[in-house]
């Protein structure tokens, strides 16, 4: 009583399956094909999950901002100008570094 009969069924079944859309015109009737109906069933449940979630993601996600020593550091294609952008970077850094420093200091007389 089979009514996957040919390669052709098969993927006509398997993509029906795996859409969710569930005919029920053609389906396994063999303990065998019920086992890999599972595993079909079970990984289109998955794949279309995977795929809908990169889908939301890619609409829902703020588009990425980039600063303008790193978009300069980027789009260099002079290593001079590259450099010249991460010494400036550093200067920043070390600024930063100091002012915390200081503030530091200035809490550890306070206590």
């Amino acid at each position: 009583d089979a009514n996957i009969t040919s390669a052709a069924d098969a993927l006509w079944w398997t993509y029906v399956t795996i859409t969710t859309v569930g005919y029920g015109d053609r389906f396994p009737v063999t303990n065998s094909g019920r086992l890999v109906g599972i595993f079909v069933m079970t990984a289109g449940v998955g794949l279309f999950g995977t795929l809908s979630g990169f889908l939301a993601n890619s609409f829902l996600a703020p588009p990425k901002k980039r600063d303008d020593d790193e978009a300069a550091a980027g789009d260099a294609a002079d290593p001079k100008a590259r450099l010249a952008a991460l010494k400036r970077m550093i200067e920043e850094q070390e600024e930063s570094t100091a002012r915390l420093k200081a503030q530091l200091e200035e809490i550890d007389k306070l206590l």
